[in-house]
């Protein structure tokens, strides 16, 4: 399975082996704050909700 993902992601350019990990830190990213994010989309979404 891993040479296969290997070989998969050797035949990929270079932009997209580059936004394949910033994918991947993005995801890490939000994880790692996923209390803060949630909470500041809670508060988007009340923003535009409470206006008339």
């Amino acid at each position: 399975m891993f040479t296969k993902l290997k070989n998969w992601y050797n035949a990929q350019t270079d932009t997209t082996k580059a936004m394949i990990w910033i994918g991947l830190i993005t995801l890490v990213l939000i994880i790692i704050r996923w209390d803060y994010v949630i909470e500041n989309i809670g508060k988007g979404f009340r923003f535009y909700s409470t206006k008339d």
